[in-house]
């Protein structure tokens, strides 16, 4: 299941930062001239400011991964609870949706299909493998040079273990095509299902030869 790790980002103590710092003490002072000394001891160092943000950067950071894999746990509870057919098809939908792969986009994909807005059989994107960021992959869903006829690849859909991978893998991109452009929204539908399935049984044969 696509998974985006979240990187370490440390704090770092920068010119620009010292400079902001003095100029923000500097306007604090400005800002009560009779008390500008008193203000001026009551200020802290810049290495004290500096030291006490990387610490609080340091802290966030700790509590900002700690909610992230609370919503990854949260995302696989969900989906875990789920039916056997229905946990395949969510996790494969994940593995074709054009979001980054941050589990704040996975709840958002759960709770839409938990309210009947996305059609496992017919997602709003196309069924084919993205990587972390989103972007797909070339594998066995990139574009066929091989043509068949739409009628063709209604036929491969509806038995495809008769065909060769080759036909298949055409028939689904004809089937998805053909769904795109087609005005009957009722066969586009019909269309969309078909390569869904075929789909289903492509990824089937790229796991087993992963």
């Amino acid at each position: 299941m696509r998974f985006k790790h979240s990187p370490r980002h440390p704090f770092t103590d920068t010119p620009r930062k010292r400079g902001a710092l003095r100029r923000k003490q500097r306007l604090e002072r400005e800002a009560l001239p009779l008390l500008a000394d008193q203000i001026a001891e009551a200020q802290p160092s810049e290495d004290r400011v500096m030291a006490d943000r990387a610490l609080a950067w340091s802290e966030q950071e700790v509590r900002d991964r700690g909610a992230r894999a609370e919503k990854w746990h949260e995302a696989r509870r969900q989906i875990d609870a789920l039916p056997d057919g229905e946990r395949r098809a969510v996790r494969r939908a994940w593995d074709c949706a054009p979001y980054p792969a941050d589990p704040s986009y996975l709840l958002s994909v759960l709770h839409s299909y938990s309210q009947g807005r996305i059609d496992l059989k017919c997602p709003p994107f196309p069924l084919s493998r993205t990587d972390a960021s989103g972007a797909r992959i070339a594998n066995l869903f990139a574009s066929s040079d091989l043509f068949v006829t739409i009628l063709k690849a209604r036929e491969i859909a509806a038995d495809p273990d008769r065909h060769p991978l080759a036909e298949r893998h055409a028939a689904y991109h004809h089937l998805q095509l053909a769904a795109s452009k087609n005005k009957d929204r009722d066969r586009a539908a019909q269309d969309r299902v078909l390569a869904s399935q075929l789909f289903l049984r492509l990824g089937e044969l790229e796991n087993a030869h992963a």
